[in-house]
């Protein structure tokens, strides 16, 4: 999450300035997203089916009933204007003010522009060169094949053609250019080390946005009940004099074994990342937050203060990770250390230190921070390393990523560091991945017409070319608080082709499976068109995804098939917008999670005043053949331990039925997002 000179999302340090800086337009007028360095236009103009009428996200119902999807759906296309709106933290819509700071605002004006160079459009229809042009396949009938048909035939490989047969393609309309592409294809279907996200998959995701299916999709929350975290007002790790703060990756200090959170003396523990908003060099630290154990009200959570002091700097700043128990009773704290000096972007590293701290009446405080030290800063084969993302040839679209370390511990006593990264060598980021079959994930016909489609947009092949996400593990020596890298292994998901970042992973033990979840963004992949549909449906584009192991080490499996656990519900400058899902089991219940997150976008995006807060938890509910449903069952704001006091229905909120033929999400100008 760095500041980056590409153009798929704004962000200065782990901030984001700009969160896919989107309303909630339907109509007229596309997706406007603001850059450091430009506002483009994304603009959708297809017809999407969209699920409007969800009951607190329509999941499971207060009477534990499954309330099913309305089936009356409405088809529209999508060229609206968005408007913004003034409304209060009070109002139940708190979208953002319009603002001349286009840098670190949300900005809602839809203007024309004759730049249309990153505009998502169908750029063969721009071209004078239609050779790969999908509109040129024809399917084939039942007639006798024709002559150019089997002459064309001839002229693919044996797979090729098979590929060309099975996807029911009349080869006899493909041109010689097109018959050259497919003879290029990879068809192997050597033994993959791990799971992959595929093109398929990332398709299945950001229709499952745009769907808003209650399987996933995100609660309603009622914007009206959703407060600043009082604990954020805090010394500043800069600047050293107090200051209110955004927060968002947080995390909880878990028990090494179960995952469960801690009950460290009588209190739970929580390290988040904060800073002062549209801090204009980034302010990027991590501070210790502590409550009762049990306790879930929000106003009594405190602040023991910045981890690493008040003396903090810009320049080395620390990113999100996890943290557990050691046997003597010291925090273990895992982090992503990031260094920007020397004009870097983001030099990222997965760091470790020890936490002793003091526990008596006037709450928690932080003792001492001992042991601190770099762990891994890639190998170059399994994981890329920041020397060969500078030195590769297009910085400006590539997105460095090697942070977010989660600390596993198995029942012997093993811990192991799951953690954000891109491939290395052993199968790197290249144009060639866009001829590998594997990356796909579809039929034959859903992979050609794929195929055909990055070929023929010369931006998506660029980024096709440059996305090598990848969810990564090692393995850690067995001294607790001094530990080494052990062993590299390959990546347990990998995202090649399909998308260049999957945040935060987290793995979590229900009975003997292992879970992997992991938080994404669409507009990190290589598909801007379906980025443009979600942003311009829905307002946002974000999720979390998910994978299921007989093993820690694999081989994972996705979770509803395309890997889709969550999807955004509402516009990323809505008040009540989420992001940073991270997962904790129930204790009780071996087949649920508690997903906790942050909730409005950092730097005012929703709104001057509206920082970002923790969101009321929800609960997940893990099914026997590998799929997931979300129930509709929120707490306060920040409960991170789910038990029989935490349950308020009154944080959801309701989104009553609305033709899409309006302003969003309004019937004669009257926002339809109301508590229930």
């Amino acid at each position: 999450m760095e500041y980056k000179e590409h153009k798929k999302m704004y962000k200065v340090g782990k901030n984001w300035a700009v969160a896919t800086l989107v309303s909630a337009s339907i109509l007229m007028g596309g997706v406007v997203t603001a850059h450091a360095d430009q506002v483009e236009s994304n603009n959708y103009n297809g017809v999407a089916e969209v699920n409007t009428e969800r009951q607190a996200n329509g999941q499971i119902g207060v009477d534990g009933k499954i309330i099913s999807a309305n089936s009356n759906t409405t088809s529209g296309s999508t060229n609206q204007e968005s408007s913004a709106t003034n409304n209060t933290e009070n109002a139940v819509v708190n979208e953002s003010k319009n603002t001349n700071n286009t840098e670190n605002a949300v900005v809602n004006e839809n203007k024309n522009t004759n730049n249309t160079e990153n505009a998502v459009v169908n750029e063969n229809k721009n071209t004078n060169n239609t050779e790969n042009d999908n509109s040129q396949l024809k399917l084939t009938n039942n007639e006798q094949p024709s002559a150019a048909t089997q002459a064309n035939l001839k002229k693919l490989n044996p797979q090729a053609a098979k590929a060309v047969q099975n996807a029911k393609i009349d080869a006899g309309s493909l041109t010689d250019d097109q018959i050259n592409e497919l003879n290029k294809i990879n068809f192997s279907k050597s033994a993959e080390k791990g799971a992959k996200l595929t093109f398929k998959d990332l398709e299945g995701i950001g229709n499952a946005i745009v769907k808003q299916d209650p399987q996933y999709a995100i609660p309603y929350f009622n914007a009206k009940e959703i407060k600043n975290m009082p604990a954020t007002y805090t010394v500043d790790a800069q600047t050293g004099k107090m200051a209110h703060l955004d927060v968002w990756d947080s995390w909880p200090v878990q028990d090494p074994v179960t995952g469960y959170v801690s009950n460290y003396k009588g209190y739970q523990l929580v390290i988040a990342m904060m800073g002062i908003p549209n801090s204009p060099t980034g302010d990027n630290h991590i501070y210790l937050l502590y409550n009762k154990y049990g306790d879930n009200d929000f106003s009594h959570w405190r602040n023991a203060g910045s981890i690493f002091g008040t003396k903090e700097t810009n320049v080395f700043q620390e990113w999100s990770g996890s943290a557990i128990v050691n046997d003597d009773g010291t925090i273990q704290l895992f982090f992503t250390s990031n260094d920007t000096s020397d004009y870097k972007l983001n030099d990222q590293r997965l760091a470790t230190a020890t936490l002793n701290l003091n526990v008596d009446d006037n709450g928690v405080s932080i003792k001492s921070v001992d042991n601190y030290q770099v762990l891994f800063e890639g190998d170059g084969f399994h994981y890329q390393t920041y020397e060969q993302f500078a030195n590769g040839k297009d910085r400006e679209n590539d997105d460095y990523c090697l942070r977010d370390p989660h600390v596993v511990q198995l029942e012997n006593g093993d811990r192991y560091l799951v953690f954000e990264a891109n491939t290395g060598t052993e199968d790197y980021q290249s144009d060639d991945q866009i001829y590998n079959w594997a990356n796909y994930g579809g039929d034959d016909a859903f992979n050609i017409k794929s195929f055909f489609k990055l070929l023929n947009n010369k931006k998506d092949r660029e980024l096709a070319g440059l996305a090598n996400g990848a969810l990564g593990i090692l393995k850690l020596t067995n001294n607790q608080s001094k530990p080494k890298v052990e062993e590299v292994y390959s990546p347990l998901v990998s995202t090649l082709m399909a998308s260049d970042e999957v945040e935060r992973p987290n793995v979590v033990k229900l009975g003997d499976k292992y879970y992997l979840f992991s938080v994404t963004r669409v507009s990190r992949g290589s598909d801007r068109e379906l980025t443009a549909k979600d942003n311009t449906i829905v307002g946002d584009n974000v999720a979390m995804i998910g994978y299921v192991s007989d093993s820690l080490m694999g081989k994972y499996k996705p979770l509803n098939n395309s890997g889709v656990v969550l999807t955004a519900s509402v516009p990323a400058n809505w008040r009540t917008a989420t992001y940073s899902y991270y997962a904790v089991p129930v204790a009780g219940h071996p087949d649920q999670v508690l997903i906790t997150s942050y909730m409005s976008n950092k730097d005012f995006a929703s709104g001057e005043g509206n920082y970002a807060t923790w969101a009321p938890s929800f609960l997940v509910q893990i099914n026997p053949d590998d799929t997931t449903t979300v129930l509709a069952r929120a707490t306060n704001q920040g409960d991170w331990v789910w038990d029989d006091s935490s349950r308020n229905d009154n944080m959801l909120g309701f989104l009553k039925k609305v033709q899409l033929t309006v302003p969003p999400y309004q019937v004669n100008g009257v926002s339809q997002l109301t508590g229930v």
